[in-house]
């Protein structure tokens, strides 16, 4: 269905579907979150539940800004998977489906921007969760001043996403920038996606954990062992994070040799897109030392004078990079820039 907008609209929804949650927001064209809600996001329970689920966040948002649906100029959508920005096609997305006679049917090619225009009467546009976190960092947040900008989002996983020439990068199907599961080491450690030396690999929590275990189990003095109390399955990032505070050797280590592999993806990043910043967002981005080594390792691994123009910056916008990259999304696709 076709809905016709104005460009002059005050208001967009910027919408977060997370595999819990889903979150929306209303943001008009100063980038102020007028009114937001939040719901299950019925992650299990097949697409008509997720849109309706949605539908439902969007609408209490709208309400909570105290305006009409006939106010929003559209509504963007940051979703985890594999998006087509130019279909609004879910192509494939591991944490959503419908469970269908005891086993989980993952969302395979399923439309997802077409019931959410008919169900709601305004556009609906969408790209990967990742992707759209970045641009909005790159609207509102640690890029906002910049044309080219390169973002590593730091969990259990390592997203990220790309700004060329003041354009977010999606590739020919909206699957571009798998920035996580590039290779920095030749048949390396396998990474839950099965290939062999992923960024994710070497720079993910469970890797982070295994690093620290590691040195554990080779009787090094460290305050993680009375830390742990016997029980190796209590170990955290932020444990690890708490040792280093105090000057434990091995938790500083641990936090030298990833932010060493994280220097490398940064690198190849820079060396493949000049970017004039680097954000690096997740909470692991505060780990003591952890951005210094990275930066170092960077340098070492970047053409010189492509690092010697780019800066790495910590993201600004935490939880809501999701709805303002979502709201930035829409605007920038009422407006003609995507």
């Amino acid at each position: 269905m076709e809905h016709n907008r104005s460009t002059s609209a005050l208001f967009v929804v910027g919408v977060d579907l997370g595999g819990t949650n889903v979150r929306a927001a209303v943001v008009d064209r100063k980038a102020n979150i007028c009114g937001q809600a939040r719901n299950p996001s019925a992650a299990k329970q097949g697409i008509h539940l997720v849109v309706n689920s949605l539908v439902e966040t969007v609408r209490k948002a709208v309400a909570d800004a105290g305006i009409k649906m006939t106010d929003i100029g559209g509504i963007g959508s940051a979703v985890p998977g594999h998006i087509d920005a130019k279909t609004g096609v879910i192509h494939w997305s591991p944490n959503f489906g419908e469970v269908v006679d005891g086993q989980m049917r993952i969302f395979l090619e399923t439309p997802y921007c077409e019931p959410i225009s008919n169900e709601l009467g305004v556009p609906s546009f969408a790209g990967n969760d990742a992707n759209i976190a970045a641009l909005g960092e790159f609207e509102y947040g640690a890029g906002k001043d910049t044309q080219d900008m390169v973002m590593f989002t730091l969990g259990t996983g390592i997203g990220g996403g790309v700004i060329s020439g003041g354009k977010l990068v999606t590739g020919s199907t909206g699957g571009a920038v798998e920035i996580g599961h590039h290779v920095i080491v030749a048949n390396g450690d396998q990474c839950g996606c099965g290939t062999f030396g992923c960024m994710e690999a070497y720079c993910g929590t469970a890797a982070i954990l295994e690093r620290a275990m590691r040195k554990i189990e080779s009787n090094r003095q460290t305050l993680l062992f009375d830390m742990l109390q016997g029980d190796k399955t209590t170990l955290t990032p932020k444990m690890i994070d708490d040792a280093a505070k105090l000057g434990d050797a091995v938790s500083l280590e641990v936090f030298e040799e990833t932010g060493y592999y994280l220097g490398i993806g940064i690198g190849n990043a820079v060396n493949l897109f000049n970017p004039a910043v680097v954000v690096i967002g997740g909470g692991i981005r505060k780990a003591t030392g952890l951005l210094d080594a990275a930066e170092r390792s960077m340098r070492r691994h970047t053409i010189h004078s492509l690092a010697h123009t780019c800066r790495i910056a910590e993201a600004q916008l935490g939880e809501d990079a999701g709805v303002m990259g979502a709201a930035a999304l829409a605007w920038r696709k009422l407006d003609g820039l995507e």
